[in-house]
């Protein structure tokens, strides 16, 4: 929800809240004031943890809609392949569709780059902090950085 419909929704709250309050106190006033007061007619008792009930519910919804909302928008994966070259793109490409992870070499079948090509181009990722690279025995394993990883799973 947008800063100025935050403001206005929570006034209205507080506006609502007053507003019962003051009618319940000036119910209880007139009663008094008439000379109509009577246990049957006025529950003094249960005035109080209505009224406590009511400011407990109006701290919640002001609460409620005032908090920050924690959820994450995911990336469109096509807004990112574009941002990167046409290399970067398949290598992304290729580990996004391997759930984040994959070899060198599979990336060099799967993308038809050779393996230089694939080698400066996960260097290159890995710069950018897109990537990581881990030596996997005679290949490297590429995965996709925490930050990515999250913004697509």
């Amino acid at each position: 929800m947008e800063h100025p419909k935050k403001i206005i929704t929570s006034s209205i709250v507080i506006v609502i809240f007053v507003l019962l309050v003051t009618l319940s106190s000036w119910y209880v006033w007139s009663e008094i004031y008439f000379g109509n007061v009577c246990s049957c007619t006025i529950p003094l008792p249960m005035l109080i943890p209505v009224l406590a009930s009511i400011g407990l519910l109006t701290g919640t919804l002001f609460y409620y809609i005032m908090s920050p909302k924690n959820g994450t928008k995911k990336i469109n994966r096509a807004i990112l392949l574009k941002m990167l070259d046409k290399k970067e793109a398949a290598i992304v490409d290729a580990l996004l569709d391997n759930r984040g992870e994959i070899t060198q070499s599979a990336v060099g079948s799967l993308t038809g780059l050779s393996k230089v090509n694939v080698f400066r181009t996960a260097e290159r990722l890995a710069r950018k902090g897109m990537i990581e690279k881990e030596q996997h025995g005679k290949t490297n394993m590429l995965r996709l950085s925490g930050e990515i990883m999250d913004a697509f799973c």
